[in-house]
């Protein structure tokens, strides 16, 4: 049986739109290209991954387009930083602190997140992946699945291996070049696209 949500609906000020993005100090200019490539992929899926070389400006593209989403969506865009995190266990004790949610007694980590985003609207970018795929791929399929109004923009080095996800390749945004998005598939037969037309995960 469904069980009832325990959380409060998220206000809708304007100044919860965006939870915890990075503060960025200076403009954002010459990347309306990617901007613009990297939007239109997440308008018609849940998730996207932005790959590319360290130091290539994966977190500075992802927070800007976070930014500029985020009044679109009901519950806003909340940010998960997993660079300082070391251990994959400790990965959904992070994405649940970045949510603001405090332990929940009796209830596993997953389960309170799961309790908590089921209904809502929102977008989570997910950042620093590449030395925690495994783990992040598992946090991010069982809130995909659970989850239909939530979407994922997450960087990574490499990509985490969720089948059909949407993964964007950038170049170094220094030789000036845009970047290409292709869709992963594992053989032999390819997985569904984590369209918002449907909620289903391939098993």
């Amino acid at each position: 049986p469904d069980l009832r949500n325990d959380f409060p609906p998220l206000r809708t000020a304007e100044d919860v739109v965006a939870h915890g993005l990075p503060v960025q100090l200076t403009s954002f200019v010459g990347r309306g290209a990617q901007i613009g490539e990297v939007c239109q992929l997440l308008a018609g899926n849940r998730l996207v991954t932005l790959t590319g070389a360290g130091g290539a400006g994966k977190t500075r593209l992802a927070v800007e387009i976070a930014a500029r989403i985020a009044p679109e969506l009901r519950d806003g865009v909340w940010y998960v930083d997993l660079a300082p995190v070391t251990h994959p266990g400790v990965v959904p004790v992070t994405v649940a602190r970045a949510l603001g949610l405090p332990d929940q007694p009796g209830r596993s980590t997953m389960d309170t997140l799961l309790r908590f985003v089921r209904d809502r609207q929102m977008l989570v970018l997910l950042d620093n992946c590449e030395h925690l795929l495994d783990a992040s791929a598992a946090v991010v399929m069982d809130l995909l699945r659970a989850c239909p109004g939530l979407t994922f923009l997450v960087t990574s080095r490499e990509p985490i291996g969720v089948p059909g996800a949407v993964v964007w390749r950038g170049s170094s945004p220094v030789r000036g070049h845009g970047g290409q998005f292709l869709l992963i598939r594992s053989a032999p037969t390819p997985p569904l696209p984590l369209s918002r037309a449907t909620a289903t995960l391939p098993p």
